[in-house]
């Protein structure tokens, strides 16, 4: 579901309609942090900033061969770490202790919520001429209550920008497999060529 960022068009959504908004993001908040190695991706983020009614869609259209390698050699330069982040004395483990927070919350502590996530979809969307890194992705994964860390490694160079385990992995090797795709959209968490 598309949303805005303003709290007053928030407060107008029911609580049910609410909590669907919360978790629906959340849900996406934790998968994107929780990508590991080559499948930390750039294009994690395009489903992110969909939730934004500001956003326009981008329906899986593939960018070129250029455009989508200057990304991805702009995401290793800026988005990768050579340790992961340690795990926080108070980060909780259990899974179906993330949400327990939402239980106890009336209207307006919901509103909250949902509009401190939005707000921090919408500031990693809108960066500026500057490139997006780690810290980036750390300021939006803490909107999770649970506080459990990314894993910012990826592979080495050759593998990650690379020929060096062509033809199933590696940047290179991912956009050639879409380029002989013929539809329009393409689902770009998926290998090429698309059906």
């Amino acid at each position: 579901m598309r949303l805005g960022v303003k709290r007053e068009e928030l407060a107008s959504l029911g609580n049910s309609a609410l909590l669907y908004a919360i978790k629906e993001r959340r849900d996406y908040l934790r998968w994107h942090r929780d990508q590991k190695l080559d499948d930390r991706c750039w294009i994690d983020d395009l489903g992110l900033w969909e939730f934004l009614d500001s956003t326009p869609a981008h329906q899986g259209k593939i960018p070129s061969f250029e455009e989508g390698m200057r990304l991805c050699k702009e995401f290793y330069a800026h988005r990768r770490m050579d340790v992961p982040d340690p795990l926080p004395g108070d980060a909780v483990s259990d899974p179906h202790q993330w949400d327990v927070d939402l239980t106890r919350m009336h209207h307006g502590e919901l509103v909250d919520v949902l509009h401190a996530i939005q707000q921090g979809i919408q500031a990693h969307s809108v960066i500026g001429s500057r490139p997006r890194t780690h810290e980036d992705d750390r300021t939006l994964y803490a909107l999770l209550p649970e506080k459990i860390p990314a894993d910012f490694r990826l592979p080495p160079e050759p593998e990650f920008l690379g020929e060096a385990k062509a033809p199933r992995a590696g940047c290179p090797s991912f956009w050639r497999s879409h380029s002989n795709c013929k539809t329009e959209t393409h689902d770009l968490h998926r290998w090429g060529p698309c059906k």
